[in-house]
């Protein structure tokens, strides 16, 4: 029978010399160690909570986001699809909640605005380094063309980049100007057909300027049947701003976009 570390032969004497205890060491306990630990290297050392990511892991990604380059980022993601977590899991409980607690950390003055700056771009790498690993069910893209902007104003990016690259892979063609004025909007949906416009706003200080500038995309869009569709905490905490800015229909994340955008040309087809 195989005998544990703590079954190891000792000399009987109850009392053994410091000479015998390091050669124990050296000759048993160490080499023992070091094969029980590559033994569960892949699976043995990845903490139980499978599948979820917990309050303490959050906060302690929020920060490492900061600080870390992206290849440690890359590796730490890794490890947690190794523990099970899964990708739409990792892009809506980890990258889009780290986001949001960036941002909180900076109205707190617990961090500086360079660190969100660089802590949002490492997000935004790992939204692209991850995206061809996750599945998305086709959305209504067939063939369509999505153009997807930030209220002007508004400088909240990050959510704009999920619902980017959902869209993306739900089989829409994406079109992305998150520095677009009012007037480049204009130029765009004017130059080019696009079949659904897509606004996000963070800050609801910003309403008022929205409400125009849908209506002047409405106005000069090459599809006089265009939609529009907003999403961001602004709609969140209030959904009758939807129809206030006068948008179609709102989403509360990238994954509900898709299933939004679809719906409503479904709706259209019936009617036709």
């Amino acid at each position: 029978m195989a005998r544990d570390i703590g079954q190891s032969e000792l000399p009987a004497s109850s009392d053994p010399s410091p000479l015998t205890l390091a050669r124990l060491i050296e000759g048993e306990i160490i080499p023992r160690l070091l094969m029980a630990h590559r033994a569960g290297s892949d699976s043995d050392v990845i903490p139980m909570t499978t599948g979820v990511i917990a309050p303490a892991e959050l906060e302690r990604f929020s920060r490492m986001v900061m600080v870390s380059d992206l290849s440690a980022l890359v590796d730490h993601v890794d490890l947690l699809t190794r523990r099970g977590v899964g990708i739409e899991t990792i892009y809506f409980d980890l990258l889009s909640p780290a986001a949001k607690r960036l941002g909180e950390m900076w109205e707190a003055d617990d961090c500086a605005f360079t660190d969100v700056t660089i802590g949002l771009c490492r997000l935004q790498q790992l939204v692209y380094e991850f995206a061809d690993r996750m599945h998305v069910e086709a959305g209504g893209g067939d063939g369509r063309t999505a153009l997807f902007a930030l209220t002007p104003g508004d400088h909240h990016s990050f959510g704009l980049v999920l619902v980017v690259e959902y869209f993306r892979r739900a089989g829409w063609r994406t079109v992305c100007m998150p520095d677009a004025t009012a007037r480049d909007l204009r130029d765009a949906v004017r130059g080019e057909w696009f079949d659904l416009v897509g606004f996000s706003m963070a800050d609801e200080r910003w309403l008022d300027t929205l409400a125009p500038v849908i209506s002047d995309v409405r106005t000069a869009s090459m599809n006089e049947d265009v939609r529009v569709i907003v999403g961001g905490r602004a709609f969140e905490t209030d959904p009758a701003r939807v129809a206030r800015v006068g948008a179609d229909e709102t989403a509360g994340d990238a994954r509900q976009a898709v299933r939004v955008a679809e719906a409503l040309f479904q709706r259209r087809q019936s009617v036709a």
